[in-house]
């Protein structure tokens, strides 16, 4: 048995723990919002604010005391030297810059791996009281209800979401691809919260999403979320997904495959 049922005898607990920090860290993200803010540049087009570090602060607290044998890996640190065992993968914000220009479009992100394997995830957005939830074969839920995908089976109904990614080559794909998509889909769309986004296609609201840079605090809860709402999340070329992934497809389904040929096509 995973060591980390051995301290919690149910799943159900942990992931009320998971949801709860969210919550936390989620409140403490919006109040801090309107108020001065300190804004630094990690890379090329990647901020981190001092609400960032914050937040993190907070989740790696509450985790390292009810579990102090899980490893954490969160997006303000380093990665762990192993990724065996039980796994915290935390986003203290997802949407930095968003929410460095104070666009109130950003989340909160938790999910749990076991030797690689995502056992549950949890995602916040505090402005709208979204708590998106997903443990591994039981579903996924937003607020307590069922999370089902949508049913649109064609990509000229599809809305579609896409994130642009800091690298140049991972924009070159998404202009190429979006240059494809335009003419044969419904929309598309452009929100800068990657959780948010493929939270929304396990919602049904979006029909599928695709990003080229992604890291595992980006992907593991919300893809998580969206296979326990009937969906689909691959890599460019149909691979599965997980922690050493760093780019994703996702759906409802119905428009993998043609989403799928076009990223392909577009040579993303």
């Amino acid at each position: 048995m995973p060591a980390w049922r051995w301290r919690v005898p149910k799943e159900a607990a942990v992931l009320d723990f998971a949801a709860e920090t969210a919550r936390m860290a989620g409140r403490l993200l919006a109040d801090r919002l309107s108020g001065p803010q300190s804004v630094r540049e990690k890379g090329p087009r990647d901020l981190v604010t001092d609400a960032d570090v914050a937040s993190q602060s907070l989740i790696v607290e509450r985790l390292q005391t009810r579990f102090p044998d899980h490893a954490i890996w969160g997006e303000e640190g380093e990665q762990p030297a192993s990724l065996q065992g039980p796994l915290w993968v935390v986003d203290p914000l997802d949407g930095t810059t968003n929410y460095a220009h104070r666009i109130p479009l950003f989340g909160v992100a938790l999910a749990l791996a076991e030797d690689g394997v995502v056992r549950l995830g949890v995602a916040y957005d505090p402005l709208r009281d979204h708590l998106f939830a997903a443990e591994r074969g039981k579903g996924a839920w937003l607020n307590g209800q069922r999370l089902r995908v949508s049913q649109t089976d064609t990509l000229a109904q599809a809305v579609i979401n896409c994130d642009w990614g800091r690298s140049p080559q991972a924009r070159r794909g998404v202009t190429q691809t979006t240059s494809l998509l335009a003419a044969d889909v419904m929309t598309l769309r452009s929100m800068g919260s990657s959780v948010l986004a493929m939270c929304y296609v396990a919602a049904g609201w979006l029909d599928a999403y695709f990003n080229f840079s992604l890291m595992p605090w980006d992907l593991l809860a919300p893809a998580l979320c969206i296979e326990e709402a009937g969906g689909r999340v691959t890599g460019l070329s149909g691979q599965p997904w997980g922690l050493a992934s760093r780019e994703a497809v996702c759906s409802n389904g119905r428009v993998h495959e043609a989403l799928l040929a076009t990223v392909q096509r577009a040579g993303a």
